[in-house]
């Protein structure tokens, strides 16, 4: 590789750079600065860092001369020998994983959980968090992906514990890591099945092996190799049924890597498996195969709509039990995960955006309410709900930011959250009446149908236990009548993101965005 193909390259993954310079550069300032400023300065470095590379990513600079390279075709450069590639998918998770560390690190500056602590391995933890969601989301090798994914793995789990003093935060980090090390051996021993029968470490190449092959024993074994692959995915999503860790974690974690759990760490987890999936989504047929028929073949929508159906009912369902609000959230989230694997059932461009923009919306109103949150547990002192009783008396504010975030995440007009899940639904719905044949229904337009009807129900189930909170902020009789004191800046925080929140139920903007994807 000539200086001219290195630099090229490393133009390519700028952002990245960005944000390893940044740890290299909080890690040394943290070295040099008292206890007391350390979470101002660390974080404010972090921050700084975390702007540049958004900044780097949305003008694109120095992309027009990895674009001018012989390799880029079709929207889609590889970098460093295809081990990485820069395209619209990765570029938007990229948005995604960025914009939610900006607000985690916002969140840290203010949260008085991780406080009398050196912050300084903190946010550079944080910072290789998403460094490796970013080369996740790009990565085109099986190798690359195991280690963004690991490196991704490994600095949640020490962020999980960080709270060193605290058992539920001790509990927390060593669950993680211990799920985290066995459904890591299982991808891995599903990786190696997938080598092992393509030959190659590529991930376009090995999809375009497998499916070519019209037998069924071979249709079985790559049925078998990615069922492997996707619990060690499914961990990072949240998935029924690699959920276990989900909940304790949530609870015993720091409420601002919590947050940073329910955004990042499960886009950057659904990256890498539409990054397998990719050649799915393909409309036309690739190297002469058509990936559609072959998915058809494989009953992987069956797959991906099974998965979808018992995930947001399971999540849905013992979320309504939860008397701790991150564990409510933490059961939020599987359910939410479940909306979005229900476009994976429907291989197409349609579905593709559709989960997007979902991630796009599901960003603004599940780090809101996790401000929100944050804001009254620094005030009244926990996050069991019965500590919320009355906050609408005591700061209307937060009540009715809050209740803002709840009807968006169960998905009700007028907000973005109806629009994602209505994009989702029309996509599966279209889905069973495309199957229909000669206007009859199918066995695989009643599975659509039956799924978008399942959605339906699960979100109104989610209408319970998010309007218990609202019930209990509004209506139950306060402990006391000190009203609780919101600063200026916990406002602004939650204006940035209920603005969007309902901004975006015009979607024009965020459709144009995914035009190219």
């Amino acid at each position: 590789m000539t200086h001219h193909e290195l630099l090229r390259h490393c133009l390519g993954i700028l952002p990245e750079l960005i944000l390893a310079l940044t740890i290299c550069v909080v890690i040394l300032v943290d070295m040099f600065t008292p206890l007391s400023r350390s979470r101002q300065v660390c974080g404010s470095l972090a921050l700084l860092g975390t702007f540049w590379a958004l900044a780097v990513l949305l003008t694109g600079f120095g992309w027009s001369a990895v674009e001018q390279g012989p390799a880029a075709t079709g929207g889609t450069t590889p970098l460093f020998y295809g081990m990485i590639v820069r395209d619209g998918l990765a570029s938007f998770f990229k948005l995604i994983f960025l914009l939610g560390a900006a607000a985690t690190f916002l969140f840290s500056l203010r949260s008085v959980e991780t406080a009398g602590y050196r912050q300084g391995e903190y946010f550079a933890l944080l910072l290789g968090a998403v460094l490796g969601a970013c080369f996740l989301a790009g990565s085109n090798n099986f190798i690359m992906m195991v280690l963004s994914l690991e490196t991704l793995s490994m600095c949640s789990y020490v962020l999980a514990g960080f709270l060193k003093n605290q058992r539920h935060s001790a509990e927390a980090g060593l669950k993680y890591m211990l799920y985290g090390a066995v459904f890591s051996g299982v991808m891995l021993f599903g990786i190696s099945y997938l080598y092992g029968m393509s030959g190659t470490v590529n991930i376009e190449g090995c999809m375009r092996a497998l499916a070519l092959p019209a037998v069924p024993a071979a249709r079985a074994a790559f049925v078998l190799a990615l069922l492997l692959v996707l619990a060690g995915l499914g961990f990072k999503m949240a998935m029924v049924p690699f959920h276990f860790w989900c909940p304790d974690v949530y609870q015993g974690s720091p409420t601002p890597v919590t947050a940073f759990l329910s955004v990042v760490s499960k886009a950057a987890g659904f990256s890498a498996l539409l990054r397998l999936m990719l050649p799915f989504f393909t409309i036309s047929p690739l190297a002469g195969f058509n990936f559609a028929a072959f998915s058809a073949e494989a009953h992987l929508p069956l797959l991906f709509g099974v998965l979808a159906a018992v995930t947001m009912t399971f999540g849905n369902l013992v979320a309504l039990r939860q008397t701790d609000v991150k564990r409510l959230l933490a059961y939020s989230s599987i359910a939410h995960a479940g909306y979005i694997l229900m476009g994976m059932s429907v291989f197409g461009r349609e579905s593709l955006q559709a989960m997007l923009f979902y991630f796009f919306i599901y960003l603004f109103m599940n780090l809101g309410a996790f401000w929100v949150v944050i804001v009254l547990i620094n005030r009244l002192g926990g996050a069991e709900i019965d500590r919320f009783r009355g906050a609408r008396y005591k700061a209307p504010f937060l009540f009715w930011v809050m209740f803002i975030f709840l009807i968006s995440l169960t998905g009700l007009p007028p907000t973005a959250g109806f629009v994602a899940k209505l994009m989702i639904f029309k996509v599966v719905i279209g889905a069973g009446i495309t199957a229909m044949q000669g206007g009859a229904l199918t066995a695989t337009s009643w599975g659509y149908l039956a799924l978008a009807l399942i959605g339906v129900l699960n979100s109104a189930v989610s209408l319970a236990y998010y309007m218990k909170i609202a019930r209990v902020m509004a209506f139950e009789v306060p402990t006391d009548e000190v009203p609780l004191k919101v600063e200026l800046l916990d406002g602004v925080y939650a204006l940035l993101f209920a603005v969007p929140t309902v901004a975006l139920l015009y979607f024009a903007p965020v459709l144009k965005l995914l035009e190219g994807i």
